[in-house]
């Protein structure tokens, strides 16, 4: 299974991503990312509306793609209205994309 993420806006307006593939982790790390998918139900989720209002300034926007046995779904969601029982997904995704985006810098540093 792969996990595509991507969060962007907020105040500062940066944008993180990260690509996961279950096939790279360690059990324990593989086996709770498809725990939080699972607890999802990910691939029945409908994609939340933008609010009437639009959106809204400084708001984080999040991007998930989840990929398995080449069958993908998307979803892209604002902050306030993100599907319920989402949140531990994003938490842990966003996790992983300050991980790699720390070990890059790092990596980039040492050259």
């Amino acid at each position: 299974m792969k996990v595509y993420f991507e969060r962007s806006g907020g105040f500062v307006g940066r944008t993180i991503s990260v690509c996961v593939d279950t096939k790279e982790l360690p059990p324990d790390e593989a086996l709770k990312l498809l725990q939080l998918i699972e607890d999802t139900d990910f691939f029945t989720l409908p994609e939340p509306g933008v609010q009437e209002n639009g959106v809204i300034p400084d708001q984080m926007c999040y991007r998930i793609t989840v990929e398995v046995a080449g069958v993908q779904q998307t979803i892209e969601t604002p902050d306030p209205n993100n599907p319920p029982g989402i949140e531990p997904l994003i938490e842990e995704l966003t996790r992983w994309a300050r991980q790699t985006e720390r070990s890059g810098q790092l990596a980039g540093g040492k050259g």
